[in-house]
């Protein structure tokens, strides 16, 4: 439990100080192409979804290991441990309508959109 508590304050804190981007639109993907939002941060992991290549409004939970404030408190232990385990430097833990999971972080930019 100390090393939980411990984990959730350093993911806090680091979460606090980060120039985080609220939203994300794509970048980089074809007209007509989407880009696969996969269950692991692989991109031979599973694919769970997809993000239209003109989307403005993709939710960012996090990139590598730093976690939005928002999606911690949302998350279970085991949730935490898990997101933990598999961060990647290169991508981001996303929500877009309805799925969740990974992205690589080459095909976003902040999102020029009033994204809510």
């Amino acid at each position: 439990m100390k090393s939980l508590l411990a984990l959730l304050a350093l993911l806090l804190a680091s979460s606090l100080f980060a120039d985080q981007i609220d939203f994300y639109q794509i970048q980089k993907v074809k007209k007509n192409d989407s880009l696969n939002i996969r269950s692991l941060a692989s991109h031979t992991s599973e694919k769970v979804g997809s993000i239209p290549s003109d989307a403005q409004c993709v939710k960012n939970n996090g990139c590598g290991k730093e976690i939005r404030f928002e999606a911690l408190m949302h998350m279970q232990e085991a949730e935490l441990k898990a997101f933990l385990a598999q961060a990647q430097p290169e991508w981001c833990y996303i929500e877009y309508e309805g799925s969740i999971g990974w992205v690589n972080q080459y095909y976003l930019e902040k999102s020029s959109s009033v994204c809510r």
